[in-house]
């Protein structure tokens, strides 16, 4: 013969209305998640972040304020698309933009020219003084091989300047042409300006011939 049995279990009061606050906390979410969207023009203005649309799509009539916005927000949204399409069509051309400034001289002034020969000395030019006195500059042996005994070395003291200028190159077997606007010019047109560093400055640095018009070739 079957045995039945039947349980009743009772709840308290406080947990049924726990349950219950539960289950319609529930079905609030469920109803706000899948509450349709604003279908028309003003609820999609007022839930949108575009600046100045809510002030132009409002309920009632449309008024002189609405308008207004109406025709800031197109005046705007033309100059945007204008001045991005300029830039598109301004970068895809791939400009170049080149400026000039001339200038026109009545006279042109002769520029200083400076020569600087690897050759400091012209050993023609050298005597054995010269040699001696620049032996650590050149490393050149003496002309005369019996020279520069001790009982020889009676050299006056060297001017440095003097050397330069006597043993340099001159300009009148360097220059083959000169032309400056439209006119010849020649060695005797130039003159040597003199030592700026004091004499044995010239030396530290390199050995040059600067050259300066003495008169513009006009």
């Amino acid at each position: 013969m079957p045995i039945e049995f039947v349980c009743k279990i009772k709840f308290a009061e406080e947990d049924e209305k726990q349950k219950g606050k539960q289950d319609g906390d529930k079905e609030s979410l469920i109803e706000e998640s899948c509450s349709p969207p604003a279908k028309d023009l003003v609820g999609f203005a007022n839930s949108s972040s575009l600046h100045g649309i809510n002030h132009i799509f409002v309920s009632g009539r449309l008024g002189i304020r609405q308008t207004l916005w109406a025709l800031a927000f197109l005046a705007s949204l033309a100059l945007f698309l204008y001045q991005a399409a300029k830039c598109a069509i301004s970068y895809l051309e791939h400009p170049h933009v080149t400026a000039l400034n001339e200038e026109a001289s009545p006279e042109m002034v002769f520029p200083a020219v400076t020569i600087c020969n690897i050759n400091r000395f012209r050993f023609s030019a050298l005597t054995d003084a010269d040699i001696y006195h620049l032996a650590n500059l050149t490393g050149l042996p003496p002309k005369n091989r019996d020279g520069h005994k001790p009982t020889d070395l009676d050299y006056p003291a060297p001017d440095m300047q003097d050397i330069f200028n006597r043993t340099g190159h001159q300009l009148d077997e360097m220059l083959k042409s000169c032309n400056f606007s439209g006119q010849n010019c020649s060695a005797e047109d130039f003159s040597v300006p003199p030592d700026r560093d004091g004499g044995l400055g010239t030396m530290k640095v390199t050995a040059f011939l600067e050259l300066h018009l003495k008169q513009p070739v006009n």
